[in-house]
């Protein structure tokens, strides 16, 4: 049975009814961010076959940046939400990690990830695979895998009065 997926306008007319339901407003914005990485990876087979056509190429620069600046940010949330859990287990490797990052060794960066996750018996997240996907530079790589240690091995906030 293939599932319906909820349309904008459902969305229009829950506001019109003065009912929104935050579990469809939700279901609706992940459904959007899944089809904008899926219609990365069509623009990207579209600029195979058409290599001298440059608009393709820069439909393809635009979706990929929004993209990727929602990825380093989907990955510095990950990394705040699994601060409770593996916060210690990655204060442990955390700065090993970052100099595996710096220089820009992925394997050994992936291995001690997900060496992390499986030790600790969590689901390796889908954001943290799409982070070493081979599509992206090793500057962006960087920025991703910076963004989810800072989340998880950064220093909590403190409040503090300063007057």
């Amino acid at each position: 049975m293939v599932k319906e997926h909820i349309t904008f306008e459902e969305l229009e007319q829950q506001l019109k009814d003065a009912e929104p339901e935050y579990k469809k407003f939700r279901e609706y914005y992940n459904n959007l961010k899944k089809q904008q990485m899926e219609f990365q990876r069509l623009l990207e087979y579209a600029i195979d076959l058409k290599k001298d056509e440059i608009e393709f190429q820069k439909l393809y620069r635009e979706v990929t940046a929004r993209n990727t600046s929602d990825l380093v940010d989907a990955l510095m949330r990950k990394g705040y939400a699994f601060r409770k859990d593996l916060g210690d287990a990655f204060q442990n490797v955390g700065y090993r990690l970052l100099e595996q990052t710096r220089a820009g060794k992925r394997d050994d960066v992936y291995y001690g990830i997900l060496r992390v996750f499986v030790s600790q018996n969590k689901k390796f997240p889908d954001d943290l695979v799409e982070a070493f996907k081979p599509i992206y530079t090793d500057e962006m790589f960087k920025v991703f895998i910076f963004s989810f240690l800072s989340g998880i091995i950064g220093k909590e906030k403190q409040n503090e009065n300063k007057n």
